[in-house]
Formats: C-alpha cells, structure tokens, sequence
C-alpha cells in the first residue's frame, strides 16, 4: 500500500497588482479591478485590458502596435463600479 502525502498551501502575502505604462498613462490594480491616472476618469475597470482599451478611447487613437490584440479588443469597456478621490 502506498501513501499518499496531501500539502495544503495558503498564500497570505497580500495580493498585489504591479502599475502598468501604456501611451504615458498608468493602470494600477485595486480592490475589483483595476484603475487609469487619467484625470477625470474615475472608472473600475473588470480587467487591466478594459483599462487599456478605455486609455485608447479617451486619447483616441491607438498605441505605437496598434489597435492592440483581438483578445483585448473582445473585452471592449466593462466598468465594475466607480472610485472617490478620497480613497485612492
């Protein structure tokens, strides 16, 4: 007979999103999304590649590769809430 050894792991180091640059803006993670420095903007987006397509649509245009990856662009916009000043 065999035995088996089962190793339960729980990470507990707080999960962090890096800042990502894209077109001289930055996209940070937060709690339930991920959001834009662009002034005025005070969007959650679902995933950082919403976040890079609402960069797109509010500097119109496209970045320097252009109209990014057809995985990207099947996200579209998807906001999941909105941010106060005061919290981030």
């Amino acid at each position: 007979m065999q035995k088996v050894l089962r190793v339960v792991w729980k990470d507990t180091a707080p999960k962090t999103k890096k800042p990502v640059k894209y077109r001289g803006q930055y996209i940070t993670g937060c709690d339930g999304g991920w959001i834009t420095d662009i002034p005025g903007d005070h969007n959650i987006y679902r995933t950082h590649y919403c976040a890079l397509n609402a960069i797109d649509a509010a500097l119109g245009g496209a970045g320097i590769r252009g109209q990014g990856t057809p995985k990207r662009q099947s996200y579209g916009i998807q906001i999941v809430g909105k941010r106060s000043d005061a919290t981030v």
